[in-house]
C-alpha cells in the first residue's frame, strides 16, 4: 500500500512533472522556510510549504490552471462551471480569467463571504446553492449539462490533481532528502497528487494527512474500504468540509498515504496562532490543519526532518480573532 505504484492509474509522476513544467509561466514555486520555533517546539525538524502566497492565497489555484490549460480554445470559450467553498472556486476564477473563459461558480449558502467576493472580484458569476458543498456540487452539475460549459471538480479530476501534485516536486527540489510530509484532506485531491509524486521519489518517506474529526469520510472511507458519504459535516475548516473523497482519491490515498489523524477545532485554531505569532504567516483553519496535526498528534523520531503544508491564508476576521484568544496547549 506504501510503496510506489505507478501502473495503471490515470494520473502519473510524468503528469505531475509536465503540469510543473506548464504551470511555470503562471506561477513560480513557493517557498519551503525552515522554522526553528516549530522546530524547537515539535522536537523535530519543520519546514514549512507556503502556499498561502499564492495569487488566490491557496493552493488550489495549481489544479484549475492545470486544467484550463488542457482544455481546448473552442471548451474554454464555452465556458467553465464549478462548485467550491471558497478555494477551488477561487483557484477556477483565476483561471479562467488568466484564460478570458466566462467561469460560474456555485458555492454553499453558508460560503465564506471573505472568499466570496474574492471570487467575483476576479470576474466569475457566484451562485449560492445549497446549505452546503454537496448541495452546491450538486446544483452546479445539473446546470453544467445544461449548458454545456466543462464542469471542473475540486478533487475529482486528474488535471487537478496532477496539478496540485506539483507542490512534491518543489517540495524535491528544495529539500531532496526528508522523513516526513503532513498535508490536509479535504476531498483527497492534494494529497494524492502529493503523496503518488513523492512516494515515487522517495518511497521511503512517510505521508501523514490531516482531517477534520467532524469532517472525516476519507479516514472512514479508507477504513471501510469503499466511500463514505458523511450525512452532516462539522468543521471550522470550510476548505476541508468534502462530505466524501472520490473513487479516484480514495484508490490513490489507499495506494500512497501512511496515517490519517483526526484534528479538532481548538487545535485548529491553536495552529492558526502559533503559525501567526512564531513565523508572520496567516493560515485558515485547512491551511493550519498539517501544523496542528504535527503539535498535537505527531510522534518526531530523533532528527526526524518534517514537511507541513501550509495551504491556505483566506482567514476571517473572526476566526482570526477566535484564533488569537485560544490557549495552548503544545506539548
Amino acid at each position: 500500500m506504501k510503496q510506489a505504484e505507478t501502473e495503471d492509474l490515470s494520473v502519473t509522476p510524468a503528469d505531475v512533472e509536465q503540469a510543473a513544467r506548464d504551470l511555470r509561466p503562471y506561477l513560480p514555486p513557493t517557498p519551503l522556510q525552515y522554522s526553528r520555533a516549530f522546530t524547537d517546539k515539535a522536537r523535530c525538524h519543520v519546514h514549512i510549504k507556503v502556499e498561502s502566497i499564492q495569487p488566490i492565497r491557496a493552493f488550489k489555484v495549481r489544479g484549475a490552471l492545470n486544467k484550463l490549460i488542457r482544455m481546448s480554445p473552442q471548451e474554454r470559450a464555452a465556458g467553465v462551471i464549478t462548485a467550491s467553498a471558497g478555494n477551488h472556486g477561487l483557484g477556477v476564477a483565476y483561471a479562467a480569467a488568466a484564460f478570458r473563459a466566462p467561469a460560474t461558480v456555485y458555492v454553499p449558502e453558508t460560503a465564506n463571504l471573505l472568499k466570496v467576493e474574492a471570487i467575483r472580484r476576479l470576474g466569475a458569476r457566484v451562485v449560492a446553492a445549497g446549505r452546503n458543498y454537496n448541495g452546491a456540487y450538486l446544483e452546479a452539475f445539473q446546470a453544467q449539462r445544461e449548458t454545456g460549459a466543462t464542469f471542473v471538480h475540486a478533487y475529482d479530476d486528474p488535471d487537478v490533481i496532477a496539478g496540485q501534485g506539483t507542490i512534491g516536486l518543489e517540495l524535491l527540489a528544495d529539500l531532496p532528502e526528508f522523513d516526513t510530509v503532513i498535508v490536509p484532506i479535504g476531498g483527497g485531491g492534494l494529497i494524492s497528487g502529493i503523496a503518488m509524486y513523492v512516494k515515487s521519489r522517495l518511497p521511503g518517506v512517510r505521508v501523514i494527512g490531516a482531517e477534520p474529526a467532524g469532517a472525516d469520510s476519507m479516514h472512514r472511507s479508507l477504513r471501510s474500504g469503499e466511500i463514505v458519504t458523511l450525512d452532516r459535516v462539522d468543521t471550522i475548516a470550510d476548505g476541508l468540509a468534502a462530505s466524501s473523497p472520490s473513487r479516484l482519491t480514495l484508490d490513490l490515498t489507499r495506494r500512497y498515504v501512511d496515517e490519517i489523524v483526526l484534528i479538532d477545532e481548538a487545535e485548529m485554531l491553536r495552529a492558526i496562532r502559533l503559525l501567526f505569532e512564531w513565523e508572520h504567516l496567516l493560515a485558515e483553519p485547512s491551511g493550519a490543519a498539517a501544523t496542528a496535526a504535527l503539535l498535537y498528534h505527531h510522534r518526531p523520531r530523533p532528527n526526524e526532518r518534517v514537511v507541513v503544508l501550509l495551504s491556505g491564508a483566506n482567514v476571517t476576521d473572526e476566526v482570526m480573532l477566535r484564533a488569537l484568544k485560544s490557549g495552548d496547549r503544545v506539548r
